[in-house]
């Protein structure tokens, strides 16, 4: 059944479903469904390869969520006249770690002793495991055998063992992750942008704080330290790292059948009680990147498999506003790895947003143009409607915006 006629009555529902099964509308959604038809020609001089500066002066594209229609088109500074006092915007504080360590001259000994040398190699960072352990991708793959011990500057990397995708690698003694990859890694930009030191500090948010992502929440990029200043409305902060697979196309036909990568998630234990507050307030919740949206929209799942004790500890308007939300969104199995641990929940989710998607927190969207047959593209036509954002994106490369990560961006906002 579609979500949409879930609640109506049920001789409402039999007259629904009687026009949605005409013809027309089942082409219509077969359409919507289908990889190539989230494809578009984009000139490549509208690939950004530099940011615009500052940030806040990149072009900014309202859109009006009902009707589809650009309400205005004028910069991110002047987002503030756009986000009224019944607004409260949610940021995306995962900071990118320096995920690329080049190899050059790097000695390596073998489970038996063996030595060897690594001319031209590379380690990049996936995600943390533990306190001294990552998964990465490793180059040359013949060279990272199971204990094979890697020598970068004073650190020994250890092979700990293999994965679908690539390496489990420990960090011995007492240098920890992070501070390995500040030490050794360089920022990895995007494929599109051809990378140099300057770049780096135009691919940072201005309020980074939380180790972890191999991209930068590029929406969030425009939101200069001035900006924020400026900004009146209530900022409230969560994290999803983003990781490699945020680059991944589509690969199947059918758009609903593409397994979505897993990003880990952390979000204040307060933030339950604050979404239930403002939304008895009837303020709009606005996310800042597809990040942000898909961490706000796992919420009700991640409700449901909180432990009954940290249920219980919130208040009971505030287990019913969530348990509704739970029961309406009814699938419930992108959530994996749920920790509790003092006034932070950890998390990874799997959220994957298809048009037919019930968005039940996030009201407004401000977000970047994506790569075609990407899940970001799909995931801003589940909201915005199929037609209306290929017809935006039509119009954006007729006037010249700047698409990707530097980068020219929209606000979906509902009036």
């Amino acid at each position: 059944m579609l979500p949409i006629i879930g609640k109506a009555s049920p001789g409402a529902r039999r007259k629904i479903e009687k026009v949605l099964t005409s013809r027309w509308v089942v082409v219509y959604f077969a359409t919507m469904y289908k990889k190539s038809d989230y494809t578009y020609t984009l000139p490549d001089e509208l690939i950004a390869e530099h940011a615009i500066q500052p940030h806040h002066d990149a072009r900014l594209m309202v859109i009006d969520k009902n009707s589809g229609i650009i309400t205005s088109e004028t910069t991110f500074w002047n987002i503030d006249t756009h986000l009224g006092d019944d607004r409260v915007i949610f940021f995306n504080n995962s900071r990118v770690l320096r995920a690329r360590v080049r190899l050059s001259g790097v000695y390596i000994t073998r489970k038996d002793g063996s030595t060897g040398i690594i001319d031209d190699g590379e380690i990049f960072y996936l995600k943390t495991l533990d306190t001294h352990t990552i998964e990465a991708l490793v180059r040359p793959g013949n060279k990272f055998r199971e204990w094979t011990t890697i020598q970068v500057g004073d650190t020994k990397v250890r092979v700990k063992g293999m994965t679908d995708t690539g390496r489990i690698l420990e960090i011995e003694g007492n240098t920890s992750i992070y501070e390995f990859l500040e030490q050794y890694g360089s920022l990895p930009l995007p494929p599109y942008i051809e990378y140099s030191e300057e770049k780096e500090k135009d691919y940072q948010t201005s309020f980074a704080s939380q180790d972890g992502s191999v991209a930068a929440p590029t929406a969030s990029l425009h939101f200069t330290r001035e900006l924020m200043e400026k900004l009146a409305i209530p900022k409230e902060y969560l994290t999803l790292h983003v990781w490699l697979g945020t680059f991944k196309w589509l690969d199947t036909d059918d758009i609903r059948e593409y397994a979505i990568h897993r990003e880990a998630a952390t979000v204040n234990r307060e933030i339950f009680a604050k979404i239930c507050e403002y939304k008895t307030e009837w303020k709009r919740i606005v996310a800042v990147g597809t990040t942000a949206c898909r961490t706000l929209e796992s919420l009700p799942s991640l409700w449901s498999v909180l432990p009954r004790e940290t249920q219980e500890s919130y208040d009971a308007n505030i287990r019913e506003y969530w348990n509704t939300l739970s029961r309406e969104r009814r699938n419930n199995d992108w959530i994996y790895n749920v920790r509790v641990l003092g006034g932070e929940i950890y998390f990874e989710t799997e959220i994957y947003i298809v048009p037919g998607h019930q968005f039940l927190v996030m009201d407004d969207l401000v977000t970047n143009f994506h790569l075609g047959e990407s899940s970001l593209l799909v995931l801003v036509s589940a909201f915005l409607g199929y037609e209306e954002t290929m017809n935006i994106y039509r119009y954006a490369i007729e006037k010249r915006y700047r698409f990707y990560s530097f980068w020219d961006g929209m606000y979906i906002r509902w009036k």
